[in-house]
């Protein structure tokens, strides 16, 4: 089958919208994708409910595994059609007994600043507990287990993933709800994104924790230290189908040596006078208490997921590859990333007594995720669905709408490119030219980088936190003014355009490129 016989419909009524900030549009692969969706939608589900936010409801569903959401309001049927009148609206928020209990609850949040308790708990209880039970996985040695013993550890890993995932996912609100209040009043006092979140540099350590642990270059207790803390840890994606830095002896290098440059500053906070002086007077108190929250919120941002999601799912990750080992050399799989094709019902009895799936079978599903993956998913299935209005909801309940759908809206989809633009959403405030060098993954980045060069990429995680030193620029085509890319080009002070469509199919590799982030715009100059 070629890539144009893959094709994708809405798995239900409304607008489906596609998760691609943190994997561009790859599937996922079989043996996560029960706990991705059942862990995820249930993580946002509590967000919504601990915040007040009135949905009933987030959905998720796997289209040829992509993973799509779709969110509920409390009193929508399943359904869709145009919101209700204002008036009835303002009825339905004060009579509705659910959106009253929200209503309540999104008072308590606010007084209470609940965001701080879940970023307060993180940093004083839960992370220590974490990063404990991730290194008591991390030192078995798997390779003297037997097939019963690692059958049954590869269970463990993905109840502890799953554990954590969820977890991750249930505290977001600890970060999101303070910079989504803040993008929010930004956006009525006539201050765009870009601009806003801007003021976040320096407030989130963990982003630059590499740069930071790595300082003292040539120790190698720091290399020790940074290996053990983040030598499992997934590094290109929030799946299991790709490397883990401890794999990438190449990458650890360039780390290595991108740490011989003064590592940023995690105490530096940015000038603020400008952009506050576009506040009205009486207003600027308010903006100055929404600034030093959304930054108190965004100490947990990258730390969180980190620490949870990408070494989690690390250490399962290396149980799995112990079983792939294993399997290959008993003609059970074709290649060891085929491990992963697998349902972790399968694996078991695989492992155990070779009963289940052909080899065969497993790399056809593998070879179906690769065409999938070259068909691009759209990023929404199904009609458009009108957004009722928020101005008619109490207060503490519109708020709270408000911020969850600011911050969402700055994480997702910046900008389509149109005609012959190469347009986004620009992080940064300094014109850039230099030679392009498309990369799909951060190892094919790490093959071909030159210091200096402009890297344009679907989208980045953790991996390339450790290349932005050496880089002049960066483009991607995934996210906004709060995805990954933006925040660590914030936090390098490297030049950015994000939310760039096509731009790894429109931009020639070596091409010069001059990127232009005030405009938000990339031009090819040759």
């Amino acid at each position: 089958m070629s890539s144009t016989e893959v094709t994708f419909a809405a798995p239900g009524p409304g607008t489906w919208e596609l998760d691609a900030t943190h994997r561009g549009r790859r599937p996922f692969s079989p043996f996560l994708r029960e706990a991705m969706l059942h862990e995820v939608a249930g993580g946002f589900r509590v967000v919504a409910e601990g915040y007040g936010i009135p949905l009933a409801d987030v959905r998720a569903a796997l289209v040829n595994g992509c993973l799509y959401f779709r969110m509920v309001g409390i009193g929508e049927s399943d359904k869709p059609s145009k919101p209700p009148p204002a008036w009835a609206m303002k009825v339905m928020t004060r009579l509705h007994p659910e959106l009253r209990r929200r209503k309540r609850t999104a008072k308590r949040a606010w007084r209470d600043r609940r965001w701080r308790h879940e970023v307060d708990n993180f940093f004083e209880r839960e992370r220590a507990t974490v990063v404990a039970a991730n290194l008591k996985l991390q030192r078995v040695d798997l390779g003297l287990l037997t097939d019963d013993e690692l059958a049954d550890a590869v269970l463990v890993r993905l109840a502890h993933f799953a554990t954590q995932a969820r977890r991750n996912i249930e505290t977001h609100g600890g970060d999101l709800i303070p910079a989504g209040d803040f993008l929010a009043h930004c956006r009525r006092w006539g201050i765009d994104d870009t601009e806003a979140t801007a003021l976040l540099r320096g407030s989130s350590p963990a982003t630059v924790q590499t740069a930071t642990l790595l300082a003292p270059v040539g120790k190698a207790q720091a290399v020790d230290a940074w290996l053990e803390l983040h030598g499992w840890r997934i590094i290109t994606t929030d799946d299991i189908d790709r490397p883990a830095l401890a794999e990438r002896p190449s990458l650890q290098l360039a780390a290595l040596l991108a740490a011989a440059k003064a590592p940023p500053d995690p105490d530096a906070t940015p000038d603020a006078d400008a952009t506050r002086r576009q506040v009205p007077p009486a207003e600027r108190g308010t903006f100055d208490a929404l600034l030093a929250e959304a930054r108190y919120g965004m100490r947990q941002r990258d730390d969180n997921v980190g620490v949870r999601w990408n070494w989690s799912a690390g250490l399962l990750r290396r149980a799995l590859l112990e079983c792939a080992r294993r399997l290959v050399a008993r003609g059970a799989l074709e290649r060891a990333d085929d491990v992963f094709e697998l349902a972790p019902s399968e694996l078991g009895p695989l492992l155990r007594n070779g009963t289940g799936p052909t080899a065969a079978e497993v790399a056809a599903r593998a070879a179906f995720r690769d065409r999938v993956e070259a068909a691009r998913a759209p990023h929404r299935l199904g009609p458009v669905e009108e957004p009722p209005p928020f101005d008619v909801f109490p207060p503490a309940l519109a708020r709270a709408t408000a911020a969850i759908f600011a911050v969402m809206e700055a994480e997702g989809i910046a900008s389509e490119s149109t005609g012959d633009d190469l347009r986004g959403t620009g992080i940064g405030r300094r014109t850039y030219r230099g030679t392009a060098r498309v990369a799909t993954s951060a190892d094919d980045a790490l093959d071909r980088l030159e210091p200096g060069d402009v890297l344009v990429a679907p989208y980045t995680g953790p991996a390339y936190n450790s290349l932005l030193p050496i880089l002049g620029a960066l483009v991607v085509e995934a996210g906004g003014t709060m995805c990954h890319a933006a925040i660590v080009a914030r936090e390098f002070s490297v030049p950015a355009v994000v939310g760039v469509a096509g731009a790894t199919t429109r931009i020639p590799d070596g091409a010069r490129l001059e990127v232009d982030p005030v405009e938000g715009r990339v031009a090819i100059l040759d």
